[in-house]
């Protein structure tokens, strides 16, 4: 069985768990996801020690940023968005961040707007 998160802060909002519980159901797959709501993102490291078989985050609010330090590595994408959304757990323990927003929103948008190399401003 392998084990997914959500790290975040006030997490009573989030429909995450929800939504991969039901995925994994559909795909009849064992994994479990988990929230991990915590004050601190300094507290991600002692999950990992307690959670030895977790292979993937979701970073919300507010750590997106503030995780970025604690990895080992960061995609191109993130770094040029200044933010992590997407935490991999590598085989030797170390940690890989991606952001994963950007694809979404571009997705969104595709259809009707063509998005080559542009800049956006999203609020």
């Amino acid at each position: 069985m392998t084990k997914y998160g959500l790290i975040g802060r006030n997490l009573g909002y989030s429909f995450s768990k929800t939504f991969f519980t039901a995925k994994f159901e559909q795909e009849k797959r064992k994994d479990t996801y988990h929230n991990f709501d915590i004050e601190d993102i300094n507290m991600l490291s002692q999950i990992l020690k307690e959670q030895k078989d977790i292979k993937g985050l979701n970073i919300t609010n507010p750590y997106k940023v503030t995780v970025m330090p604690l990895l080992d590595r960061i995609d191109k994408e993130a770094q040029k968005i200044g933010a992590v959304n997407t935490v991999k757990v590598l085989k030797d323990g170390r940690l890989a961040g991606y952001n994963t927003d950007h694809y979404g929103f571009a997705r969104s948008l595709a259809d009707v707007l063509p998005l080559e190399e542009k800049t956006a401003l999203i609020l």
